[in-house]
């Protein structure tokens, strides 16, 4: 699949799948505040970017962070040659690897979104959620004025009368994908700690979370995960954070505005 190229507000160009998902992706991550949530950002740290996709986070990490190592992961093959030639161009100590991480070594069968790439997940019924959520905002249902002029700049509303078009935009493909586990990674890669995982998985926080030993825990100093199956899963992986001694602090996903139960999780180490 060849690829595209998007223009950041700044003037930077980078390569993604699709141009118009770039505004959203980036305007996400520029306006959620880590420090404000409670996290630090050590320049010369060590991050972990689990479902990079085509790795916005890790281009707003090079910017806070310049001497960082950053280690990206994104098992989507589309989402993640546009990740590996982002991260060429980013420079500096980052590896991408094209992988999803999970609670065991092996494969699995991934629901991909060719045009809307980071809907991408490995639990269908979260990558329904998430599409009936969009489409909420797409038709004006609850969407904020800030994210209703970056969704209005990409075009879409012209053609939300273009039956085909919506189809397009929501059909999905089975992607079989390599699964491997945090433990494992950790153990490749020599990460003696972890300065911030962040977990942006589309409902498999939870198979990421399982796959990191009792070892490893002690070595992640902070996490960011975004949760997709509702407030009761919210209410137990915060709970099991504070239980491993992390102060957390939960804010609502843009998602959440079309409806979709999508919140993150900040959470420090006491």
């Amino acid at each position: 699949m060849s690829l595209s190229m998007a223009e950041l507000p700044d003037g930077r160009e980078i390569h993604c799948v699709n141009d118009y998902e770039v505004g959203f992706g980036w305007h996400e991550i520029v306006s959620d505040d880590l420090i404000e949530r409670g996290l630090d950002l050590p320049a010369d740290g060590t991050y972990l970017d689990v479902g990079a996709n085509i790795g916005l986070f890790c281009l707003r990490l090079r910017d806070l962070c310049p001497d960082a190592r950053i280690f990206a992961f994104e098992p989507m093959p589309a989402a993640f040659g546009a990740l590996r030639s982002n991260t060429e161009k980013i420079g500096g100590a980052i590896q991408a690897s094209c992988l999803a991480l999970g609670d065991k070594a092996g494969t699995a069968q991934f629901d991909h979104y060719p045009a809307l790439s980071a809907l991408s997940t490995g639990d269908s019924s979260v990558g329904e959620k998430l599409a009936d959520g969009l489409k909420k905002l797409l038709f004006g249902q609850g969407a904020s004025e800030d994210i209703r002029a970056i969704i209005d700049s990409t075009g879409a509303h012209e053609r939300l009368d273009d039956d085909a078009f919506i189809e397009r935009l929501f059909k999905k493909e089975t992607v079989t994908v390599e699964v491997d586990t945090l433990d494992s990674v950790a153990t490749r890669f020599g990460l003696d700690r972890i300065d911030l995982l962040k977990i942006d998985t589309e409902g498999q926080e939870r198979p990421v979370l399982d796959g990191i030993g009792e070892d490893l825990w002690p070595r992640i100093r902070q996490l960011l995960v975004e949760v997709h199956r509702g407030a009761d899963e919210l209410t137990t992986i915060r709970g099991e954070l504070e239980e491993r001694g992390y102060k957390t602090t939960v804010e609502d996903h843009p998602m959440a505005q079309g409806g979709a139960p999508v919140f993150h999780i900040y959470a420090r180490r006491s």
